[in-house]
């Protein structure tokens, strides 16, 4: 199966839109970036980190919703730029 090729902010649109309908999305989780790392996608937003950068209680939460993205993405799509 081939992938398409999309634009990092198009793909970083639908992975927020996803998350959004997501039944464990957390409010202010947002995917700001994503690179390509041979043919797995790497998303990264928001981590929920306390003031002295350490995981809070959503911080689980938020990394295993980057992480499906990644699964559920990385089969369907790669970088366009």
């Amino acid at each position: 199966m081939s992938k398409q090729e999309i634009s990092a902010q198009e793909l970083i649109s639908l992975a927020n839109q996803l998350l959004r309908e997501h039944e464990d999305y957390i409010e202010g989780l947002e995917v700001r970036e994503v690179s390509q790392h041979g043919d797995v996608l790497t998303f990264r937003g928001e981590s929920f980190l306390d003031d002295n950068l350490l995981p809070t209680a959503k911080s689980p939460t938020a990394f295993n919703l980057y992480k499906w993205l990644c699964h559920r993405l990385s089969e369907q799509y790669q970088l366009s730029d």
